[in-house]
């Protein structure tokens, strides 16, 4: 201890404040430089496998699969949508959604809409609403969110004074489902 404490006095003198703050950051600087012949190594290797890979990618070529007709792509879009049974499950959704932003879906009005050769059932849901409008721009927005196959047709509010902060609104969403 007595040894350091001599040392550092020493040095003090001899180097001065400037001389021990260049010291301090040779030493770190010595560090790098001397890590940096395998840093460069590693990096090399790194670019040789990456060059191997690709290489090996192109020798084996593009995957084979063919281009898909346009009715093939129709079939498979509209695979992509759910089937008219999970209109419950998305109606609990909307209901957990409304629940969570202390929504209360008193009433609603439901339609069922669809055209006997076409490919989706759309089913409409018609909430009126009265409540603050953050409630109902969250409530919407997690509805939206949750259910991609959901669109909002209608969102109409109207407050009962200027300065009142509750709304009465009605939210109209649309759920899109493929035919069976």
């Amino acid at each position: 201890m007595r040894t350091a404490l001599w040392i550092w006095t020493r040095a003090r003198r001899t180097l001065g404040a400037p001389g021990l703050a260049a010291l301090a950051l040779l030493v770190p600087a010595a560090l790098l430089l001397s890590w940096l012949p395998q840093l460069r190594l590693e990096s090399s290797q790194a670019e040789s496998s990456l060059v191997a890979e690709t290489l090996s990618a192109r020798r084996k070529g593009p995957p084979s699969a063919r281009p898909l007709s346009s009715a093939d792509q129709t079939r498979q879009y509209i695979a992509e949508f759910p089937p008219m049974t999970q209109s419950a499950s998305d109606l609990e959704s909307v209901f957990k959604a409304a629940q969570q932003h202390h929504i209360t879906l008193a009433k609603g009005e439901y339609q069922v809409k669809s055209d006997p050769n076409g490919a989706f059932v759309r089913y409409t849901a018609t909430f009126p609403l009265h409540d603050d409008f953050g409630s109902v721009k969250d409530f919407s927005a997690d509805v939206l969110t949750a259910l991609p196959h959901a669109a909002m047709d209608e969102l109409r509010m109207a407050r009962d004074s200027a300065g009142g902060t509750a709304l009465d609104a009605v939210v109209r969403f649309t759920f899109f489902y493929r035919s069976l």
